[in-house]
């Protein structure tokens, strides 16, 4: 995976974007080092950079040499870029498209080099979210950024603020649940209990073959944990929304098991209501599985379901 790399333009009063993105490169300083190439540890560099920048503290000479270390040793080609540019307010994002380069007679106040393929889109600040843009704050001229590819990488190919791209993205997230909901929903009983009986599997229930009453709309299923200490058994109930209307009817249906089963997941379409629900929950363990609940779940464990029912579905996974 590659990495992201903060690297700052400015030096002095010079700011080197515009001569960085019209040569296609991104150059770093400090050329009284020579090819610091030449230095196989840290350590050796450090010698060296003690020896260059004597007057300089201590703590001074071994930032520096941290600093070169990292541009020369630790970038990669294809790694990314990002530099501001405090004037516009805006962050240039490039692909590093070479290993490292020593070129001090082209860029002899910054003779360390990489070639960079820099994208025409800058990225504007206020665009950004709060916890991006503190992430790309340091005093230091390099250093490497974490956790940034997701949000840079809606930047790049969106238009809009990152609130307004997140919102796109929820409502295309809650359309895709809905439509697969509704495949779900419009099946026969006989492929709609394959699917829900699939979906428990992947998450690790072990699940009954077999209904367990007359309605044949109830079965248990197993959880335990992995060394086999506790195991607790819950009646799996498909309830149609004409049940779930009152608590009184849900737990007429509950009553009529002889067993002693406390604990129930009740899959249902429309979610129950929460007062319902509570009224319920006063004698029994409840958790509802709405329909949108279980297709959120069938998206959680895709990578565990039967392929039989990811060909029923017409089910592919794509990263948007």
């Amino acid at each position: 995976m590659a990495n992201w790399w903060m690297i700052s333009s400015i030096n002095g009063n010079e700011n080197l974007l515009t001569k960085w993105t019209s040569n296609g490169v991104i150059t770093f300083g400090f050329p009284e080092i020579g090819n610091p190439m030449e230095y196989d540890t840290k350590d050796k560099l450090l010698i060296k950079c003690d020896e260059v920048y004597s007057k300089e503290t201590p703590m001074m000479r071994i930032q520096r040499e941290g600093y070169i270390w990292k541009f020369s040793r630790e970038i990669a080609k294809g790694d990314r870029v990002i530099s501001y540019d405090p004037q516009d307010k805006e962050y240039y994002i490039g692909t590093v498209d070479s290993n490292y380069e020593y070129n001090p007679k082209e860029w002899p106040k910054y003779p360390s080099m990489f070639r960079v393929k820099w994208i025409n889109k800058h990225i504007s600040e206020s665009s950004m979210s709060k916890n991006l843009r503190a992430s790309l704050s340091s005093s230091s001229p390099i250093f490497m950024v974490f956790g940034c590819e997701a949000e840079m990488g809606r930047l790049i190919v969106s238009s809009g603020s990152a609130d307004e791209i997140l919102k796109k993205e929820k409502k295309l997230y809650n359309d895709a649940v809905q439509c697969v909901k509704n495949i779900v929903y419009s099946m026969d009983k006989n492929k709609f209990d394959s699917v829900l009986k699939d979906i428990l599997t992947a998450m690790d229930y072990k699940v009954s073959s077999q209904f367990d009453n007359d309605n044949k709309n109830s079965y248990l299923i197993v959880n335990e944990d992995k060394l086999k200490f506790t195991k607790n058994i819950i009646r799996v109930c498909i309830l149609e929304n004409k049940d779930i209307v009152e608590s009184e009817n849900i737990l007429n249906i509950i009553s009529k098991y002889s067993d002693q089963i406390s604990n129930y997941l009740i899959v249902t379409d429309k979610p129950i209501e929460k007062e319902i629900l509570a009224e319920v929950t006063k004698k029994y363990f409840i958790i509802n599985m709405s329909g949108k609940d279980m297709v959120k779940a069938m998206f959680c464990y895709y990578d565990k379901l039967d392929s039989k029912i990811k060909n029923v579905l017409l089910l592919k996974k794509m990263y948007i």
